[in-house]
């Protein structure tokens, strides 16, 4: 399943997905503290809700960067994904149920823009990437991770930009090397065990993009995303669909049996 909405960046305005007449670019970006990010009401989303972006970032110089660098639609989660608030937040979790699980289609079949200083931030020294803000330590942006991506905010500071190459490189690296790996669903939590999110429940969706029914993250068969769930009950929910090798790879390699009806893998704590 492809994510529901677009930006139409020609138009300046969000669309439903089939409405694109060429494969959106997706925008990547770390999230700054609630401190300082403002939300923005804004006729590109039809004011459907207020849009949490940094306190010193334009929509507006988003879209003309994006333009710039060659773009005509594009996935922005900000824009794309219904977000707190609005007149019609009863809406949200129904639909995070079915698009948060879909989130990683957005940036496998177009370039990928990131912004690893917040959303439309000049890249510049300074930044800390190794916060728990970062772009690096962030566990949605692991299934952002494309080798076909672009710098967003380029300042011109080669050093930085080579800095920044080398870190998302070396990133890359791990998660090809996850993907082929014998012991795939080791390799998987370990990728995610220094990441940081706002849920326990979102390390376990983010699993879901890459452990999918056969592989596969389209799948209807991957588990719903429900941001009240318990991350140990949606643990369960992902156990189940997985690909039996992984479910072995759980039995006979974990080194203790896991608690009560479930000894034969894991819990999510363990």
């Amino acid at each position: 399943m492809v994510p529901r909405r677009v930006w139409d960046l020609f138009s300046n305005r969000v669309v439903p997905w089939w409405v694109a007449l060429r494969t959106p670019w997706g925008i990547s970006h770390a999230w700054l503290d609630k401190s300082h990010r403002k939300n923005v009401d804004t006729s590109i989303n039809g004011h459907e809700w207020p849009v949490p972006i940094p306190e010193d970032a334009n929509l507006d110089l988003v879209r003309i960067e994006m333009l710039n660098l060659g773009a005509e639609y594009a996935w922005l989660d900000v824009l794309c994904l219904r977000q707190e608030g609005g007149q019609n937040e009863n809406l949200r979790a129904g639909e995070w149920m079915l698009d948060v699980p879909n989130i990683g289609n957005a940036y496998v079949k177009e370039k990928v823009v990131c912004y690893f200083n917040g959303l439309g931030r000049p890249l510049e020294r300074g930044f800390d990437s190794d916060s728990a803000r970062s772009w690096f330590k962030r566990t949605w942006t692991l299934q952002e991770t494309s080798d076909n991506w672009m710098i967003g905010g380029d300042a011109g500071d080669e050093l930085l930009n080579e800095e920044v190459r080398e870190r998302l490189e070396s990133q890359l690296v791990s998660v090809e090397r996850a993907g082929r790996a014998t012991l795939e669903v080791v390799r998987w939590l370990s990728l995610l065990q220094d990441r940081t999110s706002e849920k326990d429940v979102d390390k376990v969706a983010a699993l879901t993009y890459f452990l999918a029914f056969d592989g596969d993250p389209t799948s209807t068969i991957a588990p719903a995303y429900s941001e009240q769930e318990s991350a140990e009950d949606a643990w369960t929910a992902l156990v189940k669909v997985i690909r039996g090798s992984h479910r072995s790879e759980m039995l006979f390699l974990y080194h203790e049996p896991g608690p009560k009806k479930n000894a034969w893998r894991p819990s999510w704590q363990q």
